[in-house]
């Protein structure tokens, strides 16, 4: 089975708050299922942070249980704004807690 890879990025608000949000996001989605690979990654390599974007690696049979995690870590953080991307384009931005709804149908692999 072919698996997708994202990037999710945080907007609007400070590295450290980033760094914060995705190991937070991280957690959540690793909580919910183990069929995912998600790991945080530095936006800057010549900075000491942790990582703050996700990298999320995952097949079509997660898909729906990781829209769930992530619009339920919105709901959370409902000031947050996160960004995806997939093969260096945009599939969704500034996405909020109102937007966890379509989040399966963003995630979907394309056939």
């Amino acid at each position: 089975m072919k698996q997708q890879e994202y990037l999710i990025t945080f907007e609007g608000i400070s590295v450290a708050e980033a760094n914060r949000y995705a190991n937070e996001l991280r957690n959540a989605l690793l909580d919910a299922t183990p069929d995912i690979e998600v790991r945080q990654k530095r936006s800057d390599d010549r900075t000491q942070d942790f990582g703050a974007t996700l990298v999320l690696i995952l097949g079509a049979p997660a898909v729906v249980v990781v829209a769930k995690a992530l619009g339920d870590w919105l709901k959370l953080r409902n000031s947050a704004k996160i960004t995806i991307k997939k093969d260096g384009q945009v599939v969704a931005e500034n996405l909020t807690s109102n937007d966890a709804l379509k989040l399966a149908e963003l995630l979907h692999p394309q056939q």
